[in-house]
C-alpha cells in the first residue's frame, strides 16, 4: 500500500529489555594542592615562632621581678643592719630584754586590763650584758659571759628590757552618715581606743566639738587619713595644721575622680586615702577641711579614720 508506513525499531536498544543499568562510577579526588601544604607548614612555623617568643617574654619578665627582689631584700637587710648597729651603738645604758622568762603563778594568768599606772613600766630586772658576733650576712647577740679569750676586743652593749611602744593615735568617724551642705571641717571623731597608746589623749587631744586635733607633745609625725563619700562626682579634701595667730600649714591634699560605672548611687562609694611625714610642733591644730560642698560622707568606724605615729621628738 502506498500509503503504508514501515517503522523501524533499532536492533541496539531492546524494548523489553529486563537488564539493569550499569552503576555510575564515583572518583573523588583527594590530593592536597601543593600551595595547601605550604600553607600549613607556614602556620605551623609561624606558631612555633610565637610560642618561642612568648616564652622568652615570660622568663625575661620572671627573672626581672626575681632580681628586682633579690636587690630589695638585700636593701631591706642593709637598713637593718644599720638600724642595729645605730642601736648597739647609742651610748646610754640600758636594761636588756633577752632575760629568762619566769613563768607566772597559775592564779596570775587572768589577763589584767589595761591601767593608767606606770609604775610597771618602770620595773627593771639585772641586766645581762651581751656583745655582738658578726656572721656574714646576720648578727648574732652572745652572752658576755660566754665570750671567748679571742673576742676580748669586740664591744659589749647593754639592751633595754623593754622597746619604748611608739605613740599612735587613732580617730574614726563618730557618725554613720553626714551630708557636708555647705560646711568645710570634717567630722566628729572619736579616740579608738583599742588601736591608741595609753594616755594617748595627753599627747594628741580632740576639741569638745571633736572636729580639731591639738598637738600637745611636738615631734615628727606620721599622718594617715581616709574618707569614703557616697557619690558619684569628684571629691577633695586638705589637711591643715596651725598655729594660734599665724598662716596655716597644709600637710597634704587627697583627691578622687567620679564614678563612671552607672552604678546606683547607694552603691557608688569612693574612698580617697593620703599618708605624710610632717613635723609637728607642740600647740598645732589639726583638721580635715573638704573642698566640695554637699557631699555625703560615711564617717563609720572601718570607712573614715584619721591618725597619727610619731616617729621621734
Amino acid at each position: 500500500m502506498d500509503g503504508e508506513r514501515k517503522i523501524h525499531i533499532s536492533e541496539g536498544v531492546p524494548l523489553n529489555s529486563t537488564e539493569k543499568p550499569a552503576d555510575l562510577g564515583v572518583h573523588i579526588n583527594t590530593t592536597f594542592s601543593v600551595a595547601s601544604s605550604k600553607k600549613i607548614r607556614l602556620l605551623f612555623i609561624l606558631n612555633f615562632l610565637f610560642s618561642v617568643i612568648c616564652m622568652i617574654l615570660s622568663c625575661s619578665v620572671a627573672f626581672y621581678y626575681w632580681n628586682e627582689m633579690v636587690s630589695m631584700r638585700k636593701q631591706m637587710d642593709m637598713i637593718r643592719d644599720q638600724f642595729l648597729m645605730q642601736s648597739l651603738g647609742s651610748d646610754k645604758t640600758q636594761a636588756s630584754p633577752l632575760v629568762s622568762y619566769q613563768r607566772p603563778l597559775p592564779g596570775s594568768d587572768i589577763r589584767q586590763p589595761r591601767m593608767d599606772n606606770s609604775k610597771d613600766e618602770d620595773t627593771v630586772l639585772n641586766p645581762r650584758r651581751y656583745f655582738v658576733e658578726n656572721l656574714g650576712e646576720d648578727m648574732l647577740l652572745v652572752d658576755s659571759t660566754r665570750k671567748s679569750p679571742r673576742r676580748e676586743n669586740l664591744p659589749v652593749h647593754d639592751l633595754s628590757l623593754t622597746s619604748k611602744e611608739p605613740l599612735v593615735v587613732q580617730f574614726n568617724g563618730a557618725i554613720r552618715e553626714t551630708n557636708m551642705g555647705t560646711q568645710s571641717i570634717v567630722g566628729p571623731w572619736v579616740r579608738d581606743s583599742e588601736i591608741s597608746t595609753r594616755n594617748s589623749e595627753t599627747k594628741i587631744e580632740l576639741s569638745n566639738n571633736s572636729n580639731y586635733f591639738t598637738i600637745k607633745e611636738g615631734g615628727l609625725y606620721v599622718v594617715y587619713a581616709q574618707i569614703v563619700y557616697l557619690t558619684q562626682s569628684p571629691n577633695c579634701y586638705f589637711i591643715w595644721a596651725r598655729q594660734t595667730g599665724q598662716n596655716p600649714r597644709l600637710l597634704s591634699t587627697c583627691a578622687s575622680g567620679d564614678d563612671s560605672s552607672q552604678r546606683p548611687l547607694e552603691k557608688s562609694q569612693i574612698s580617697c586615702a593620703v599618708q605624710t611625714v610632717a613635723r609637728l610642733y607642740k600647740g598645732d591644730i589639726v583638721n580635715i577641711a573638704q573642698r566640695e560642698q554637699n557631699r555625703t560622707l560615711w564617717l563609720r568606724p572601718g570607712y573614715s579614720y584619721f591618725g597619727f605615729i610619731k616617729l621621734s621628738s
